[in-house]
């Protein structure tokens, strides 16, 4: 089906946003070419343009009354002549108009594909029923003022009707097509987000956003061919200036009768319709809600759709816009795709702490001075790594920049969140607590939520604080901070699976978040996979600020070993990947003696060379800070030389005597 302009669908009844974020859409692969689809010429001609064909009569026929629609065929009451108007061929309007196709219709009229004989082209004629001459005449003047490559053109205005003359957008209504892949379809909904914010700023509300009036087409351009959206029909616009209720709009993507949104008209209305439409479009493709992004999908959708809590929906195309880029973000990182998008967050700053564990640095010298030797010279010692501290963790987590659609934080609201943060930095969640309290943010907005997350950190509960994490989640889904929280969360709880699916999602969508790719390395082996693990840091590796940590954590995850049932011991292959790691490191000469000690251990455990292990340990004492853990390193390393054996040798006579009168004895390895 081909149509522009025309409201099809049933309707009931006859604050300015900022710049929208640029989410660039358009760089992501184009999906399948929308097909040539026959233009549709089931509708009839409109009952406004039904006369008798018989030039000496031309009187109404065909018309209907009493609420009854009029007949297509039949005979004039008049002169008897035969009518057809289940077709409009041969129609002319205005004298230069001549019908060839009905697209569509509508409470306000019809849409007829029409060639312009003045102009030698096809355009859309959309013709109004005479009682609404008035909305006609208000879209004439609200299009005619417009300038968006995403909102439908007018092209000119005929009296006779009246008609509003527009650009033909040859395509079908926003769909999803068999082939089309869901970051595509995402993507048009940035589009109509960038239209709906150059809309919402000159004041206007469109008020029946929905698939119908939504265009796809195909474009060409020196680039190839363009999947491209517009949006059309205007007839139910409306100032955000009016007063009084909503009086036309299409009940399935309209907010509920009795919303805030009816009463008294917001952005709010348009973005709660876009979201419906969004929703139609993508049920099809969520049904998995494992695969990264469609979880954080359905989340957006739900909170620009809630009618629970109508406070919670998005106030802005900018704030809507933000999210929803996230989201696309995350499903091209996913398979089969796998395309990283940079792009900084609007809501959170950045977080150069890598939350390591340990594992981004030598073991520590205390661990290798408190080792204790088994009988076989298998040391005890403390674990190799661990996982950040909750306190560690809430001061490392960056501080939100921002909501730009939330009250002003500029005041003493502001001020009361930075002596919040300033006082969990200081481990002090208690005066966190306090501060927070005085900001006044109302308990259901996520700023509250994120804050009350950290203090529960503080305080060593990362159950309370995973829920908190999980509420800010729901509010801006196409973040990866909170994610990335809730990782940590359950990294803490001991939940590996919900770790590694938080960690995986964040780290292949944005790897130079640091801390998710550290996350991951260390539930992988703990959870018996090394390869992955270590595949994980060779990947983090490639982000520069982060380098150094991650090629030392992969010699380390190469060759660490973990008292665990799922843990096995570094092989061969592991012993040489973390030699070959080790050459041209760029640590300092004590961490590197700390590196080949740990690799001379795994390999200690492969052969039981006691001597090459107690050389790496005696290798440690040098850096030791103090005389006593000198000595302990030394000890250490005696006591892990193999043990001495003695031999008798031959007499005196052929091989000397002991000056005990016995034979010498020979030390032995």
């Amino acid at each position: 089906m081909s149509r522009a302009g025309a409201g099809s669908g049933r309707r009931r009844g006859a604050g300015a946003a900022g710049p929208l974020v640029r989410a660039r859409p358009g760089r992501l692969r184009p999906g399948p070419e929308v097909p040539d689809v026959p233009l549709r010429s089931a509708e009839p001609v409109a009952e406004e343009h039904r006369f008798c064909a018989n030039p000496a009569c031309g009187e109404p026929v065909g018309r209907g009354s009493a609420g009854e629609p009029g007949r297509t065929k039949g005979f004039c009451p008049r002169c008897g002549t035969r009518f057809d108007f289940a077709q409009p061929s041969g129609l002319t309007i205005a004298g230069r108009y001549d019908v060839e196709r009905v697209l569509g219709s509508g409470a306000y009229g019809a849409a007829y594909l029409v060639h312009d004989r003045n102009l030698a082209t096809h355009v859309v004629l959309k013709a109004l029923n005479k009682s609404v001459a008035r909305t006609a005449l208000h879209e004439r003047d609200v299009l005619v003022g417009l300038r968006h490559d995403s909102i439908v053109r007018i092209l000119g205005y005929e009296h006779e009707g009246p008609h509003l003359v527009l650009e033909y957008v040859p395509g079908v209504p926003l769909s999803a097509g068999d082939g089309d892949r869901l970051e595509a379809l995402l993507a048009h909904g940035i589009r109509i987000l960038q239209a709906l914010d150059y809309l919402h700023a000159r004041g206007l509300l469109h008020c029946d956003v929905k698939p119908l009036n939504i265009i796809r087409f195909r474009e060409r351009s020196p680039a190839g061919t363009l999947d491209r959206v517009r949006l059309i029909d205007f007839g139910a616009v409306r100032s955000q200036k009016d007063a009084g209720p909503v009086v036309a709009y299409t009940p399935p993507y309209a907010p509920p009768e009795g919303d805030p949104e009816h009463r008294r008209p917001t952005p709010g209305f348009d973005l709660y319709s876009l979201g419906m439409t969004l929703r139609e479009m993508c049920h099809s493709r969520w049904t998995d809600r494992s695969v990264p992004g469609v979880d954080s999908l359905r989340l957006l959708l739900d909170r620009a759709t809630d009618t629970e809590q109508p406070w919670r929906r998005f106030v802005s195309a900018r704030q809507f816009a933000e999210q929803l880029s996230g989201v696309i973000r995350q499903v091209v990182a996913a398979a089969p795709v796998h395309r990283q998008v940079a792009r900084p967050s609007a809501l959170f700053g950045s977080m150069p702490e890598p939350l390591h564990g340990g594992l981004g640095a030598a073991r520590p010298l205390a661990h290798w001075v408190e080792a204790r030797p088994g009988e076989d010279a298998t040391l005890t010692m403390r674990a190799p790594f661990a996982s950040p501290e909750p306190g560690d963790i809430a001061a490392a987590l960056p501080a939100p920049l921002s909501d730009p659609d939330a009250p002003d934080m500029a005041g003493s609201a502001g001020r009361a969140l930075a002596e919040s943060r300033l006082a969990l930095r200081r481990k002090d969640p208690e005066l966190a607590e306090r501060t927070l309290a005085a900001a006044g943010l109302p308990d259901w907005h996520w700023l509250h939520a994120w804050y009350s997350g950290l203090i529960a950190l503080a305080r060593e509960d990362a159950r309370s604080a995973a829920r908190a994490f999980g509420t800010v989640r729901e509010a801006v889904p196409g973040e990866l901070i909170p994610q990335l929280a809730l990782g940590l969360c359950a990294e803490l709880r001991g939940d590996l699976a919900a770790a590694r699916s938080r960690y995986s999602a964040v780290f292949d969508t944005t790897p130079a978040l640091g801390a998710a790719g550290f996350g991951l390395a260390r539930v992988h082996l703990l959870s018996g996979e090394r390869t992955e693990a270590v595949g994980t840091a060779v990947r983090l590796a490639q982000e520069f600020r982060y380098e150094r940590e991650a090629r030392v954590a992969a010699v380390r995850l190469s060759v660490v070993f973990l008292d665990e049932p799922a843990h096995r011991e570094p092989t061969g292959d592991d012993l040489e990947r973390a030699g070959a790691g080790l050459d041209g490191l760029d640590v300092d000469a004590a961490a590197a003696a700390g590196l080949r000690a740990e690799i001379r251990y795994a390999h200690f455990l492969h052969h039981r060379d006691r001597e090459q292990l107690s050389d790496a340990i005696r290798e440690l004492g040098p850096h030791a800070p103090t005389e006593r853990e000198y000595v302990a390193l030394v000890d250490l390393a005696n006591r892990l030389r193999p043990p001495l054996r003695w031999r008798r040798a031959g007499r005196r006579g052929r091989t000397g005597e002991s000056r005990f009168g016995g034979a010498p004895r020979t030390l032995s390895s």
